[in-house]
């Protein structure tokens, strides 16, 4: 029986972003559940996109939580281009650093620069579990693409 490999890059970074995403966001619940104190990306989402009090009703919440991965999903498509541009050698590596840098890019740059988001700096615990869940996110995505894709690449 063969594996079914899916052969267009953007495709295949948009699926495995987006099952990355699911998995990511059933991480920062387990991590929830078990106690740890942190934000997750559904309610930063919904935060984005809802003021005080709607941000916390359930319809924001699922929003926030289809938003997370749609975000994922793109960033499944960022890390697709660079393998598509520089080669599949060293996947896990580059599929681990580009989740991180754009998670980086999100948390420094996009979410400061939008007015009341101040929950960064509230609580060290959620700055470490995002660099966790996100390096996590990439070694996801990055075994996705080594098992289940098949694209060529530039060079």
């Amino acid at each position: 029986m063969s594996k079914v490999k899916i052969k267009d890059f953007y495709v295949a970074g948009l699926v495995f972003g987006a099952l990355g995403g699911i998995i990511h966001n059933l991480l920062l619940l387990i991590l929830i559940t078990a106690g740890l104190r942190t934000s997750t990306y559904w309610k930063d989402m919904a935060n984005v996109f809802f003021n005080p009090p709607a941000q916390f009703t359930l319809p924001a919440q699922i929003f926030g939580l289809i938003a997370s991965i749609f975000m994922a999903g793109l960033n499944g498509v960022l890390i697709a281009v660079l393998l598509k541009v520089t080669g599949r050698d060293y996947l896990y590596i580059k599929s681990i650093s580009m989740s991180s840098a754009l998670g980086f890019v999100v948390f420094m740059i996009v979410y400061p620069a939008m007015n009341g988001l101040q929950f960064l700096q509230n609580s060290v615990n959620t700055n470490y579990v995002a660099l966790f869940t996100f390096i996590f996110y990439g070694a996801v995505v990055g075994f996705m693409f080594d098992r289940f894709s098949e694209f060529e690449t530039e060079i």
